[in-house]
């Protein structure tokens, strides 16, 4: 579905000619029936021809509700463009046309109200005025249609017209990341906040979590409406109401935005580029500097704005740039966002443009803002995380607007994306550890993993990724090593391995301990990674006695029941200095299981 906007000079029959194409008045406030003038948003829709179904924002004309104008401009996608034929373009025209050639709208139709009270010549006068305003806008293409909200004349064309538009419009994209920025806000007894606005970027149904941005606040919609119908499911590029339960009235006002929670972040600080309207579009000869006040609209937002120009000192008419905007107020914006851009002083519409990175790192990157313009989310994901070399999902998903992690040059190691090359870079770091340790530790299984860990950077969820990925590196518990590392004695060490292992067998029931061992640690832990020694306390048994102590507690408690350390002292022949450190290896190994002063047997034989 699509939104149609109007835009026009004040008192030039928007109002009117909407009202004539729905039966709908826009005009909500008595003040604006009494006057003759509209001051806020109204809203309308209609059902083309087609079959089509749209939705209307009527905007105010005068100067003095620019803002309000603003705010309802920032949802349509097809304009439907008002000028008064016995008047002509008007200032009001020209700041319409430059809005909407910001918010880069170039679908739509120009509409030649009042059409009825001149006469042929001036009609065609005023068309050609028309037409050579519009020449170097987006909207240059856009059929001139004449017509009369009072008699009807035209109107049956110009339906036709904004149906062929419609009907040959891109589609509005579906993201599955929703917002909804919020135009209007008001209560209905019994039934608690409704907010309003344009749907983008993804649906939204009855009995969805919601949190309105940027305060956080959470809800849950408890009914959507619809051009005055109740639906369970509204898509992107509907206009609704949302009905939100669990929150007060002032829980929303204009400027915030309805979103799904966890999807969007606010932000004070984004990289756009900027474009200066040229002179015959904003008419004003204003070039850009970072001096001076100036506001910022986005969405139905408002917020004063500073700007650091990040490659010129100025921008000058007709120009573009790179800049960065330091927002008062935080808002939920992403990657190809179009703002706008006014001087608060001036009180002038002189530019705007697209927002390319909304979270930027604190050093701006003039090289990355070039390749994110016009890219597609995958390829600006692709971009960004090359940039950073290594980003949160959560980070990259948000700064570039994709909806999921997958992109060009792209690696996902858990929670974290990194790029190509960094990802290469960390297995060469990996090898080399690994390989560096080998040399100088032989006799060492494997390095330790949080030492290896240490050497890389990540987490461990990311670290455990990147060794599932590493080719030939084998994790074995708490240790990591390269697939063909194996540790090898020298023939001297051999022959301490023969005299350790024979002490130790010889010793039987009383072992000596590490101390009276009184070998190399490192040749120690070789043989017992290798299995030839089990470390016990304080002492070793070889890999033989450590499984024949293992099997005949086992079957003496299978035997005669539970067992006590004393008893268990005796069944091996040796001492309580022994026998306690046996008995915790036991339970630590799960051959048995404590209980009380007794050992049972244990899960696992």
């Amino acid at each position: 579905m699509h939104v149609i906007g109007t835009a026009g000079h004040v008192d030039h029959g928007k109002s009117a000619l909407v009202e004539r194409l729905t039966g709908i008045d826009p005009d909500r406030f008595e003040e604006e029936k009494r006057r003759g003038l509209t001051i806020d948003l109204g809203f309308a829709w209609l059902t083309l021809p087609s079959g089509n179904e749209v939705g209307l924002i009527d905007v105010p004309g005068h100067e003095r509700f620019i803002k309000n104008m603003l705010a309802g401009a920032g949802g349509i996608s097809i304009c439907l463009f008002v000028v008064a034929a016995n008047e002509g373009w008007k200032p009001q025209s020209a700041e319409h046309l430059s809005i909407l050639q910001i918010l880069g709208i170039s679908s739509g139709v120009v509409a030649l109200t009042k059409s009825d009270t001149v006469d042929e010549e001036a009609l065609e006068l005023v068309t050609l005025e028309v037409q050579e305003q519009l020449a170097a806008s987006a909207l240059a293409d856009a059929p001139v249609i004449a017509c009369s909200a009072v008699t009807g004349q035209g109107v049956d064309d110009l339906v036709a017209e904004l149906d062929r538009v419609v009907s040959s419009a891109p589609p509005v994209p579906d993201n599955d990341r929703p917002r909804l920025w919020v135009d209007r806000v008001f209560t209905i007894a019994g039934a608690g906040t409704v907010v309003t606005g344009t749907l983008s970027g993804g649906s939204i149904a009855a009995g969805d979590e919601a949190e309105v941005v940027p305060e956080g606040r959470k809800a849950r919609v408890r009914t959507i409406q619809s051009h005055k119908r109740e639906v369970s499911r509204a898509g992107p590029g509907t206009r609704v109401a949302l009905n939100l339960a669990g929150l007060e009235r002032q829980g929303a006002v204009r400027g915030d935005a309805i979103v799904r929670p966890g999807q969007w972040r606010s932000t004070r600080l984004v990289d756009a580029r900027v474009e200066v309207l040229p002179e015959n579009l904003s008419g004003a000869d204003h070039a850009l500097t970072e001096k001076g006040a100036h506001l910022l609209y986005a969405g139905s937002a408002e917020t004063p704005v500073r700007l650091r120009l990040l490659d010129s000192e100025k921008i000058q008419p007709g120009e573009f740039g790179f800049a960065r905007l330091f927002l008062r107020d935080p808002l939920p914006v992403t990657r190809g966002d179009r703002f706008v851009l006014r001087d608060a002083g001036r009180v002038l519409t002189f530019g705007g443009g697209e927002i390319l990175d909304p979270q930027p790192t604190r050093r701006a990157n003039l090289a990355l803002l070039e390749r994110l313009i016009g890219a597609s989310s995958e390829e600006a994901l692709g971009a960004i995380v090359g940039a950073e070399g290594a980003l949160g999902v959560a980070d990259a998903l948000s700064r570039s607007g994709a909806s999921t992690g997958e992109g060009p040059g792209v690696a996902r190691l858990d929670s974290i994306l990194v790029s190509e090359a960094h990802l290469e870079e960390l297995l060469r770091r990996v090898d080399r550890a690994l390989g560096s340790h080998h040399f100088d530790h032989p006799l060492q299984r494997g390095m330790p993993k949080e030492e290896l860990r240490a050497v890389t950077g990540l987490g461990p969820s990311p670290f455990e990724a990147l060794l599932a990925a590493a080719p030939k590196v084998i994790a074995d518990g708490a240790s990591v090593r390269l697939e063909q590392h194996q540790t090898t004695l020298a023939p001297e060490q051999q022959l301490l391995r023969d005299q350790i292992v024979a002490r130790v067998r010889t010793a039987g029931a009383s072992p000596p301990t590490t101390g009276e061992l009184a070998a190399d640690p490192a040749l120690l832990r070789a043989l017992v990674e290798a299995g030839d020694l089990v470390r016990i306390g304080d002492f070793f048994l070889t890999g033989d006695q450590a499984r024949r102590v293992r099997a005949d507690v086992r079957n003496a408690i299978e035997a005669s029941g539970p067992l006590t350390v004393a008893q268990i002292r005796d069944l091996l022949g040796t001492s309580r200095k022994y026998a306690v450190p046996l008995c915790e290896w036991l339970d630590s190994t799960g051959a048995t299981r404590r209980q009380g002063d007794l050992r049972y047997l244990g899960p696992r034989p």
